[in-house]
């Protein structure tokens, strides 16, 4: 037989996901900045950005429980706020 490779966790999505893990995962500034001068930023990231790392933070608290939820909740608490000032206009 011929070698191959098999990924039991394949994710379709859009590139953003990846930046929720990079607590955990982290690469260094260097290679993210690599990262963007092939995958530039999309307009309103910094908006989506928490609902990535909250997602994430939740998954390891449900896998692991600890210090998680209390990212999670402070990720999802900071989304409120935004969205507040965004519905006050």
């Amino acid at each position: 037989g011929k070698p191959s490779i098999f990924d039991p966790a394949v994710y379709w999505g859009h590139n953003e996901a990846e930046w929720g893990m990079q607590w955990c995962a982290y690469f260094g500034r260097d290679f993210w900045d690599g990262y963007r001068t092939i995958i530039p930023e999309d307009d309103g990231f910094e908006d989506r950005a928490l609902v990535y790392d909250a997602y994430h933070q939740l998954n390891h608290f449900n896998l692991f429980g600890g210090s998680y939820l209390t990212t999670a909740t402070s990720d999802l608490n900071s989304l409120k706020d935004y969205l507040d000032n965004i519905e006050r206009g």
